[in-house]
């Protein structure tokens, strides 16, 4: 009994291993436009997609940043001047977006901010298999305070997932702020 248990548990794990080393066709077709890509998150999936192949639009608030990043990748990396703050510049950025991409899907992904995470490559990696898996996964767990914490949470109601952060947070809630 337990033998059968276990060979249907590695066969599924098997089978999961196998769908998710299937990688989408054309890569090198691809583009991907990321925001915040001075430091952080940002910076590093966009060095990191640029090894992958995939054709990157990195915005960065500041030129330094930028040439920083343009120095650190390949010429399929291209950076552009964005501060999300002002409208003039998301628009220009969109227009910048549209004249490289042409009528193509361009997939968006924002900046991030750390949490503390002192191994970025932990998200960074969740989010570049979420662009090249043929089946990506529904859920991505980065570390173990997601798998022990977050993702358990976020299959409970609403109400009662407040309730348990509101035991652990002191933040002011938007509610109370206005």
């Amino acid at each position: 009994m337990w033998l059968y248990l276990a060979a249907l548990v590695g066969l599924c794990y098997l089978l999961r291993w196998y769908r998710e080393r299937q990688v989408v066709s054309n890569l090198r077709d691809k583009y991907v436009f990321i925001t915040g890509c001075d430091s952080g998150f940002g910076n590093q999936l966009a060095r990191q997609l640029d090894l992958r192949g995939l054709r990157v639009l990195a915005a960065c608030l500041t030129e330094k940043g930028a040439k920083q990043l343009r120095d650190q990748t390949s010429d399929r990396l291209e950076t552009v001047i964005l501060d999300v703050t002002k409208t003039e510049s998301i628009a220009a950025a969109t227009q910048w977006v549209k004249e490289r991409t042409g009528d193509r899907d361009c997939q968006y992904y924002n900046k991030l901010t750390s949490l503390g995470q002192k191994d970025l490559s932990l998200v960074t990696n969740c989010m570049e298999h979420a662009l090249t898996a043929v089946h990506p996964r529904i859920r991505y767990s980065a570390c173990w305070d997601a798998v022990c914490f977050t993702l358990p949470l976020s299959y409970l109601p609403t109400s009662v997932a407040d309730f348990i952060l509101s035991l652990f947070a002191n933040a002011v809630r938007p509610a109370d702020a206005v």
